[in-house]
């Protein structure tokens, strides 16, 4: 109990009863330290045969079946022990409550230095509880090893692109592999692994189908993992290469893809919108970071754990995940009983938030969006309509790609147009727009140095001034080539007299008077290319928002202390 609890190594242990027994250093008792740990050992062992009913099995301990010692969740759905008659038929409304949550992770911090061996070190536990059998592991291991680890097309995870990479100088292993329930917290029978280098696929993939073996007979699973969206991609694929009775009929059941809530900010828009708990129906308020909170428990072992041999560090983590199960069991209706009445205070109003936010929306939009989001429900290869509508939006680089497309084709067909030899109507517009953003870059630039700004100061913010207006005069100059009605408008020396360089009027298409003469074609190009600058202010709006929501939770979280907690921070 003393090690469950404080995570005190065998050592610091022995040393304490050391010296409890002689404090003086005259009389030292002999040293029975790797009796110790040999009498441990065999005590962790036999206690967990005897509490899993496998001390007096009829073949042996040798019949013990895998993940038959292990403390299951009593939470979890268990065919045959905990569902009702008839749950495989159940109607779809209900069958969110038939699923299984599973939650998919890796800790670097349990990784075991390349100390003993197994053959020195022999393991008690051949996959009874929480790790899974080493033999049949490192064996599939060694014949993938020439497989080739796909490279990630969402953001740049380190767990995909650098899992062949990772430092193992000097390791045996670099960390473990685990599945948990997602829900609950609960460690899973062989569910966990050594890693030899990175999160390889070939690793979380047979973790994944050796957890499964628990659970062959559910039809609905949830399954989190931080790289969800691009593990799930070719999974079905890799498990032709693994033996059948791994082999899952994942055709016959409803499996959903997703990515723990704090990690999927790191990832891509669509990711977002595709893999995000809050968008599934069914789910609840699970958040998927359930292995984290077991890291957080076992972690403060990792330093005991680290120096051990391949058996006895197995025996250790399996002792403790054990544990660990068994305090969540205790905890379980209390902790339940305490979400009950949070939901039971909260539910009615979020009912009248949502009614209320229903009643500001118009009827027919209403209508529409409900049904896009049941479409959506019942076939995910519909539109999602979480993605955000901006993301379709034509952006300022794709106009002036099509502008300059359909420039090419007028040239193609003989209808060119332009009256300048480099700068075309559109290139003229788009031209114009960025010596607008410049002009009011400028001049908040100027109002943000105060009154007190320095030499050096003045001098930068005046040669980007003179640039700015030679620019302006070399633009000016050839549009009145396009726009030659702007000479009643500007005189010539209008740009070299303006004191203020921001005020500079560049006459563009919109800002002309109703009863000057412009160019259809320039209008037409202006209103696109505004169009697509909004888009992407827009957009660069969303993504500041939501970078500001993701560090304002995270501060919340886990920042704390006054000083990390002030304004500058």
């Amino acid at each position: 109990m003393l090690s469950f609890e404080s995570k005190v190594s065998a050592f610091e242990f022995y040393s304490t009863i050391s010296r409890l027994t002689d404090n003086t250093g005259i009389r030292v008792p002999k040293n029975r330290y790797e009796s110790l740990l040999r009498m441990m050992r065999e005590w962790r062992f036999i206690k967990q045969m005897k509490r899993a009913g496998q001390g007096h099995h009829p073949k042996g301990i040798a019949a013990t079946k895998p993940g038959a010692c292990a403390v299951l969740c009593p939470a979890c759905p268990h065919p045959g022990k905990n569902l009702p008659d008839g749950w495989e038929t159940a109607p779809p409304d209900i069958q969110f409550l038939y699923a299984l949550f599973l939650a998919i992770d890796a800790n670097f911090r349990l990784a075991r230095r390349n100390v003993s061996s197994d053959i020195v070190d022999p393991g008690l536990n051949h996959g009874y509880a929480f790790f899974v059998e080493e033999q049949a592991y490192k064996g599939f291991l060694s014949s993938q090893e020439r497989s080739i680890q796909e490279t990630s097309t969402c953001s740049s995870h380190h767990a995909v692109n650098f899992a062949d990479t990772r430092v193992s100088r000097g390791l045996a292993a670099t960390g473990a592999g685990t599945i948990d329930c997602a829900r609950h917290n609960f460690k899973r029978p062989c569910s966990v692994g050594d890693l030899q280098k990175g999160e390889r696929y070939v690793n979380m993939d047979y973790l994944f189908f050796s957890s499964m073996q628990s659970a062959p007979d559910l039809l609905r699973l949830n399954i989190s993992y931080d790289i969800a969206c691009q593990w799930s991609k070719h999974l079905w694929t890799r498990m032709s290469a693994f033996p059948h009775q791994y082999h899952i009929r994942h055709d016959e059941k409803s499996i959903t893809f997703l990515v723990p809530k704090f990690h999927l900010p790191a990832h891509i828009a669509k990711c977002q919108a595709t893999f995000s708990f809050n968008f599934i129906k069914g789910v609840g308020r699970t958040d998927g970071e359930a292995p984290e909170r077991g890291w957080a428990d076992i972690n403060p072992i990792a330093t005991s754990t680290r120096e051990m041999g391949p058996g006895s560090r197995r025996d250790t983590l399996d002792d403790h995940f054990n544990d660990w199960n068994w305090k969540k069991i205790c905890s379980m209706g209390l902790i339940l009983r305490r979400k009950y009445n949070t939901s039971l205070s909260e539910v009615q109003e979020r009912v009248h938030d949502l009614a209320d936010f229903e009643a500001s929306l118009a009827n027919d939009k209403l209508t529409e969006w409900k049904k896009e989001i049941e479409a959506w429900e019942a076939d995910r290869s519909e539109p999602n309509p979480f993605e955000g509508r901006a993301t379709t939006t034509m952006t300022q680089a794709a106009v002036r790609l099509a502008l300059s497309e359909a420039e090419a084709e007028d040239i193609t067909h003989g209808n060119n147009m332009s009256l300048h030899d480099d700068i075309s109507p559109s290139v003229l517009i788009s031209s114009g727009l960025e010596l607008e953003d410049q002009q009011r870059r400028i001049d908040f630039d100027a109002k943000a140095i105060g009154q007190h700004a320095t030499d050096m100061q003045k001098a930068k913010l005046l040669q980007r001034v003179n640039a700015l207006r030679r620019r302006i005069d070399t633009w000016a100059h050839v549009q009145l080539l396009y726009m030659p009605s702007i000479s009643r408008l500007r005189s010539p020396d209008d740009i070299a007299t303006e004191m203020n360089v921001h005020k500079i009027s560049l006459f563009l298409p919109s800002s002309l008077p109703s009863t000057t003469p412009c160019d259809g074609r320039l209008l037409k190009h202006e209103w696109e290319l505004r169009e697509a600058q909004a888009n992407d202010t827009l957009n660069d709006l969303r993504s500041v928002l939501n970078l500001q929501y993701h560090l304002y939770k995270y501060k919340d979280a886990f920042i704390r202390g006054q000083r990390a907690n002030t304004r500058a921070n």
